[in-house]
């Protein structure tokens, strides 16, 4: 008798569960209809609250946290090491990936940009050559490290061609420019940079008469905190009907887009963004974008380990991580992705102490230079033209599940 296939795919945070979970369960649920996917949240620094409602709208079987899960486990060992079972760990700590692979004595794969703990794993993808090496002088086997191109650039997925999105977000076909605000992810500071985003907004509104501005909200973040910042700037709006989106500011310019967030970006002729999978997204549609990281509010900025421990608002936390930050940001050479995969600064990266008016001049400035958004589109489109992990993934899953 066949034993039941079931995959266990591990993730925590915004950026992984729509830039790599998305894209991989679609694949394997099409390779492997009949295989029961469980998604397992790992608690994390970055999760927003709303992983679990993400997830849940993904072709998978089950939803569950990553300690209810072992503790089910626990209870049922037999019953779960009977299955023909596989960990796919797809973001958070990898140690969750070894311990649940012992505990249902089972192999584990796993997507790693940076790998660590190599020997846990049977597979390794990693997204460049040099990582690979890399993962060898730590002790992998290369035979189980398989370079595959970057698994976000898989999730991209606009509703529609240009010309469409236009249309639906109720658009004139010929208007320009247009320009994509994206606040983040995470509620720890969406507030700050939403609020922000929209001074840049009104700042490059004036400068140009024609303008839209568009402002994606992620699926992670609660639609009230959105309007809430838009009522604290005594701001009116009003929702287009038959979409997910609001018109916002006094002439009407300003849309804000709860649903199909890359649509915002596939019309967009410059996207301002903050660091994240969102550059990635932008680079493998070619939009020019311009990545900030604003150190206003520095002790808002959230970091794994200790320094996500230190809350801002308590003494001496605020001062030694605001410390802490300002002396690490300048060490970093690439913020983006995008520019750590290029080697270069090929997008431009503002940081420090930001200005609206600062950015929106920057962001001016590219626009009116059309060689240079032309040669940056070009460049964007080369650098992520290369796709397909998520089905190199999920055939690697298929091929584990359905082996003796």
């Amino acid at each position: 008798m066949e034993r039941e296939q079931k995959l266990t795919i591990l993730a925590n945070s915004p950026g992984e569960m729509s830039g790599w979970v998305a894209p991989v369960v679609k694949q394997v649920r099409e390779l492997l209809p009949g295989a029961h996917i469980t998604i397992a949240l790992i608690p994390d620094w970055f999760t927003s609250g709303r992983e679990r409602n993400f997830a849940s709208q993904l072709p998978v079987d089950r939803v569950v946290g990553v300690f209810a899960f072992i503790a089910e486990i626990w209870k049922n060992c037999d019953a779960y090491r009977a299955k023909k079972n596989l960990v796919l760990f797809l973001g958070g700590d990898a140690l969750y990936a070894k311990g649940l692979s012992k505990l249902l004595k089972c192999p584990a794969m796993a997507y790693m940009p940076r790998v660590y703990y190599p020997a846990d794993f049977v597979r390794i993808f990693v997204p460049s050559a040099m990582e690979k090496e890399r993962a060898v002088r730590k002790g992998a086997e290369a035979d189980r490290v398989i370079v595959v191109p970057t698994l976000a650039l898989d999730s991209i997925s606009p509703s529609g061609t240009p010309d469409q999105i236009k249309k639906q977000l109720g658009l004139p076909t010929d208007v320009q420019p247009i320009f994509s605000l994206m606040a983040g992810s995470r509620p720890s500071y969406v507030v700050l940079s939403f609020d922000f985003m929209l001074d840049i907004a009104d700042c490059l509104l004036r400068k140009y008469p024609a303008a839209r501005a568009l402002l994606p909200v992620s699926p992670f973040i609660d639609r009230k905190l959105v309007l809430g910042v838009l009522r604290q700037r005594g701001m009116s709006w009003e929702e287009t009907p038959g979409t997910e989106t609001l018109v916002a500011g006094e002439e009407r310019r300003i849309l804000i887009v709860f649903s199909h967030g890359h649509d915002a970006f596939a019309v967009a002729d410059i996207a301002i963004v903050l660091p994240g999978t969102n550059n990635l997204q932008c680079a493998a549609m070619g939009v020019p974008f311009v990545m900030l990281m604003p150190l206003n509010s520095i002790g808002h900025i959230p970091f794994e380990g200790m320094l996500g421990l230190m809350y801002p608002r308590f003494f001496p936390f605020n001062h030694v991580k605001k410390w802490i930050i300002a002396w690490m940001i300048p060490r970093i050479p690439f913020m983006s992705v995008v520019n750590r995969m290029a080697g270069w600064m090929l997008a431009p990266e503002l940081r420090g102490i930001l200005t609206p008016e600062g950015v929106a001049d920057t962001v001016s400035a590219l626009w009116q230079d059309t060689e240079r958004r032309k040669k940056l589109r070009s460049d964007l489109m080369k650098l992520t033209r290369e796709r397909g992990a998520a089905r190199i993934i999920a055939e690697a899953v298929r091929e584990n599940l359905i082996s003796d």
